[in-house]
């Protein structure tokens, strides 16, 4: 029975060990996401979409201590102006986990949070889930991807 114990420990030994020594350690590289990011393009089911010069005022800015802010702007529904639809500003966050950009603002003195979804992200372009706009003529907006890049 010793034996049979010592060598289920001696086996249990060898099997948690494992060599080490050839690999090499990984260091995944996050874009820095600070900076003016500006609306330039949709894309849904495959295609692409322009954003109006109207659309083209928002941004999302964050600086090098995450403060900022997040601006949308959209043509009115008399297509001749131009409005700001949403403007936030508060203390960004980046989940690098589930990928979700967090702005936490105070509006009428009650904290708020808005999220933005991000399918991807680089060093120039900041690609997040949108549905604010109806991009295809039928009722009821897209789940579309508003693609931004640095300026």
């Amino acid at each position: 029975m010793r034996l049979f114990i010592n060598l289920f420990i001696v086996i249990a030994i060898v099997a948690s060990c494992s060599n080490d020594d050839n690999r090499e350690d990984t260091v995944i590289q996050t874009p820095d996401i600070n900076g003016v990011w500006k609306p330039a393009r949709y894309e849904y089911k495959g295609k692409t979409y322009t954003v109006s010069d109207c659309e083209k005022k928002g941004q999302i800015l964050v600086n090098t201590n995450f403060s900022g802010v997040y601006e949308r702007y959209g043509i009115s529904s008399s297509g001749t102006d131009c409005n700001l639809y949403d403007s936030f500003s508060g203390n960004w966050s980046y989940d690098n986990m589930s990928k979700v950009l967090t702005l936490n603002y105070i509006e009428n003195g009650v904290a708020k949070t808005l999220k933005k979804q991000i399918e991807d992200f680089s060093s120039t372009e900041l690609k997040i889930t949108d549905n604010s706009k109806n991009l295809d003529n039928i009722p009821g907006n897209d789940e579309a991807s508003l693609i931004f890049t640095k300026q």
